[in-house]
């Protein structure tokens, strides 16, 4: 007895302990993922961006070892990689020389004035000299912080330590009155005093005549663009790798199932045609990473390895349209209104007034009584159709495209503010449509 209860136990914990050390795993593969997703993370390897590593780091070397001052721009679409490839760079070179230069980041959207960038650059210039006297320096004025910020960049030769400046939307400091801040900084790295960098990042091509002359003039006109993906394997290539874990992070056996189950996730024909949609419309990576948030945070010791169902879900639900979300809750009545203004559109009429859907949706129902195919709908009389009319202009489906006059109600000329596409949708997911208004809607019989 004893024997058997010791082996019934043994098969109890098995499970979960095998449970435990899935859940073990996951979280540590959760964050990651999770991080990689909300940009917090640098990918794995950045694809296709390799010359363009190697010339920024090149381009800082040449600061931090022999205290060349240089500028340059970052210029490329949203998600074409400008802020991983700075992170990348900056990290590397932090490796390579800790301690060796200090980073100041400065944001477009953030710092949307002089006054709160200059107030910016001094708060991390005081904390990177770690002086009490500039840490509790407090700021009355714009002129006092202009001159504070001065005397810290022009103070030293090539010999202090270097400052690399990162504008991120470099496009918004542009504009701002007089481009005091730019100028500034461009022409600090002109003089022979603090070795200096200045990157700036931008998504605007036109960024370099947004400079005033003066400023551009002391501009060293260097200029790095990034594109997003050119082929769809390239695409694939990229979300695969944010989706894939590294080697130490977790025990071997767990990581090459994870990735293994990552493969077959991208070989999944629905995924396939989910990825090929984005490519197509945007080649947005960020519009993938979107979908990719809810199948990730949803795994647990039970599912472990991501699967295409959730992926294809929630791309379903991302395209959801709210207009044919609306049409859910219309009554039968104005959906047959709606399908009668689509005929009208089939027809090149695309302005109309009740009078006219009124007409279309009295045949229609004419027609399909004398087939004796109008089980459960019944022609309405023309005032409660009017008010199905106008509760379809209060929902602002149907927009008046005149203004309001003498001319009585059922005759004000309007225009339907839906797309065929969308109409026929919502029939479809109408919830117990008659079979022949479907019919009706999608291929246009009676």
């Amino acid at each position: 007895m004893t024997l058997k209860r010791s082996a019934d136990d043994d098969s109890t914990n098995a499970p979960s302990a095998k449970r435990a050390a899935v859940d073990d795993h996951l979280a540590k593969a959760k964050p990651l993922l999770l991080a990689r997703l909300a940009e917090q993370a640098l990918p794995a390897r950045l694809h296709g961006l390799e010359a363009e590593v190697d010339r920024l780091q090149q381009l800082l070397e040449q600061t931090i070892e022999k205290g060349e001052s240089n500028s340059c721009l970052l210029i490329g679409n949203r998600s074409t990689g400008k802020t991983a490839l700075t992170r990348t760079v900056l990290g590397r070179l932090q490796a390579k020389h800790p301690d060796g230069f200090a980073v100041i980041r400065l944001n477009g959207l953030t710092e949307n004035t002089e006054r709160l960038a200059l107030n910016e650059i001094a708060r991390q210039l005081r904390l990177l000299k770690g002086d009490d006297a500039f840490q509790d320096k407090v700021f009355t004025s714009f002129a006092e912080s202009f001159e504070f910020t001065l005397s810290l960049l022009k103070q030293g030769d090539k010999s202090t330590l270097p400052i690399i400046f990162v504008l991120e939307e470099f496009d918004l400091f542009a504009q701002h009155p007089k481009q005091s801040l730019l100028y500034t900084l461009f022409d600090t790295t002109q003089s022979a005093q603090n070795p200096m960098a200045v990157i700036g990042l931008s998504c605007r091509i036109d960024t370099l005549n947004l400079l005033e002359k003066r400023v551009k003039s002391r501009f060293s006109h260097r200029q790095f663009y990034l594109y997003p993906p050119a082929t769809f394997g390239d695409f694939c290539t990229i979300a695969k790798d944010t989706l894939t874990l590294p080697d130490d992070l977790c025990d071997i056996p767990f990581t090459q199932k994870f990735n293994q189950s990552i493969e077959d996730l991208f070989a999944d024909e629905g995924m396939t045609t989910l990825l090929r949609r984005i490519f197509d419309i945007t080649k947005d990576l960020r519009l993938f990473f979107k979908l990719c948030f809810e199948p990730v945070a949803q795994l647990t010791a039970k599912v472990p390895y991501l699967r295409a169902q959730p992926f294809i879900d929630v791309g379903v639900e991302h395209r959801r349209d709210s207009k044919t979300e609306m049409l859910k809750g219309v009554s039968l009545l104005e959906l047959v209104l709606i399908v009668s203004m689509k005929k009208l559109m089939e027809k090149d009429i695309l302005t109309f007034n009740f009078q006219m859907v009124y007409d279309e949706y009295k045949t229609f129902m004419t027609q399909t009584q004398v087939r004796g195919l109008g089980f459960g709908m019944k022609l309405h009389t023309r005032q409660v159709a009017l008010k199905a009319f106008e509760s379809l202009q209060s929902f602002e489906l149907v927009c008046p495209v005149e203004k309001l006059g003498k001319c009585p109600k059922e005759y004000r000329m309007a225009k339907l503010m839906l797309e065929q596409a969308q109409i026929t949708e919502a029939v479809l997911r109408y919830r117990d449509c008659p079979t022949h208004l479907t019919k009706w809607a999608t291929t246009g019989g009676a």
